[in-house]
């Protein structure tokens, strides 16, 4: 088997790094023979690592035509592929949702010596998509569900909350636009609760946890035959019918996507993938975003038309920093929701332990503020009330830009905010979790791993804050 020198010396550089990744890597090279193909290559295709290498592509797969081999396309036409989709049938005969990048490889000359392709087996995805497809039909199909709860005592909620009950009645589509973590789905659910629609089914999806075709398929349905393997099956809109259907994550879904769904806003009919035939649904849209309107039009991420449709209807949730009259109560509300999961009896929340929460800027908002409370009911050692709440400082970054009010507190001014002793927010915490190291660490008699199991985390995060804050190991007893 004849390989280029250039590409012989590449494939020993990095043969390792490939054996690492764990996805799917195969390399031809100018004769159309597999010169890689690695384990995960082999599982996926049900073909012997071992028998493939040194052998033509199109005798790996006997079935397939030369002008359908992305690998075969990149070494003699040159042509790249970037996150491309491709159903196929295995060498065992298993079907496979594969999603893969494609480019030729060249020498120094700019002669096409090879190609190399690295993918994704979105196989178990379509498995589980179809799985959610089949509880949502069997959740939510002609039952009307209760109101969700949110907890909330702040003027600036209220007013989202009885703008969401006006826009609910009225039977217009809904852009919801917040941070992570500020509740867009609750609001979503509210909306369709609150609507003449709430007998009928509320069918969730998220845009960002599916690759294009099979956002398609799962929105529009497919007809047997539209692409390999592909059977009829309903979509979410013809699932949806008479109902709400929440799109999370608009802001994911890609361009060509953005414009069929436009098309069925404008006339409520879609082609199921594959058909031949219009179909009609009565669906109600209700979309979130987690980046700024502004900025998506701006950079082109999203079209400025299905915006402006959907922007019928716009709620603003405010992040949990522009509400702190809420965190009190939510804290309790969590502490109360989590108690009969830990071992501990936590009876309520000591005044330092609100002030930490109030404090501390929740970049990832309610969810976030959750997560905190439920790890430090776990590391509290005392039963009572919940004395200390457990922050990870690298987690409060507030450099990300986010549109906001222009009303709304800016993350800088709550970073530079100081205390009466003169420390900002990020030297009170770093100086609280610091003592909550020599804590452990002494506790532990100065066991890493002992100590990483107290503060639950990781020995190595461990070793890097005991750097960070130069804690000396020999005089851990401060």
């Amino acid at each position: 088997m004849t390989i280029d020198p250039e590409l012989l010396q590449s494939l020993d550089i990095f043969k390792h790094f490939f054996d690492l990744i764990h996805q799917p890597i195969a390399i031809i090279n100018k004769e159309g023979k597999y010169i890689y193909y690695n384990q995960e290559s082999a599982e996926l295709d049900g073909y012997p690592m071992e028998q493939a290498i040194g052998k033509p592509i199109l005798k790996v797969y006997p079935k397939m035509r030369k002008e359908d081999s992305t690998m075969l396309q990149a070494l003699q036409q040159g042509k790249e592929y970037q996150d491309n989709y491709q159903s196929y049938y295995n060498h065992v005969g298993k079907l496979v949702d594969y999603m893969h990048t494609t480019v030729p490889l060249y020498n120094t000359n700019k002669e096409i010596i090879g190609s190399i392709e690295i993918g994704r087996n979105l196989s178990t995805v379509r498995q589980l998509q179809d799985q959610v497809f089949t509880l949502n039909s069997k959740l939510y199909q002609n039952k009307e569900q209760p109101l969700p709860e949110i907890v909330f005592v702040s003027q600036k909620m209220q007013q989202v909350i009885d703008q969401t009950n006006v826009l609910g009645a009225n039977d217009v589509p809904v852009l919801i636009v917040g941070e992570t973590g500020t509740g867009k789905e609750l609001f979503a659910r509210l909306i369709h609760q609150t609507s003449q629609r709430r007998q009928k089914p509320f069918i969730s999806l998220n845009c960002s946890a599916l690759p294009t075709t099979l956002i398609e398929s799962t929105l529009f349905g497919t007809v047997k035959g539209a692409f390999t393997g592909a059977e009829t099956r309903q979509g979410y809109l013809e699932l949806a019918n008479g109902g709400t259907l929440f799109l999370d994550e608009l802001n994911a879904m890609p361009l060509d996507m953005q414009s069929k769904l436009l098309r069925f806003l404008q006339e409520k009919t879609y082609w199921p993938l594959g058909g031949n035939k219009e179909m009609y649904s009565d669906v109600r849209i209700v979309a979130a975003m987690n980046e700024s309107p502004a900025e998506l039009l701006k950079t082109g991420k999203m079209r400025n038309d299905l915006f402006y449709r959907l922007n019928v209807g716009l709620i603003k949730l405010p992040a949990l920093r522009d509400r702190t009259e809420d965190i009190p109560v939510l804290a309790r509300y969590f502490i109360d929701k989590h108690k009969n999961d830990i071992n501990i009896i936590i009876s309520g929340i000591s005044e330092h332990a609100l002030q930490q929460l109030i404090s501390a800027p929740w970049p990832g908002n309610v969810r976030m503020l959750e997560n905190a409370i439920v790890r430090s009911m776990v590391l509290q050692s005392e039963p009572g009330e919940l004395q200390h709440i457990t922050l990870d400082d690298e987690l409060f970054d507030l450099n990300s830009s986010f549109y906001q009010d222009e009303n709304s507190s800016k993350p800088d001014k709550i970073a530079q905010n100081t205390s009466p002793n003169g420390n900002n927010l990020t030297q009170q915490v770093e100086n609280y979790e610091r003592q909550l190291i020599i804590d452990a660490l002494n506790q532990a008699n100065g066991k890493i791993i002992t100590a990483a199991k107290i503060l639950n985390i990781s020995r190595t995060t461990l070793q890097y804050k005991v750097k960070k804050y130069h804690i000396q190991m020999g005089v851990i007893s401060d």
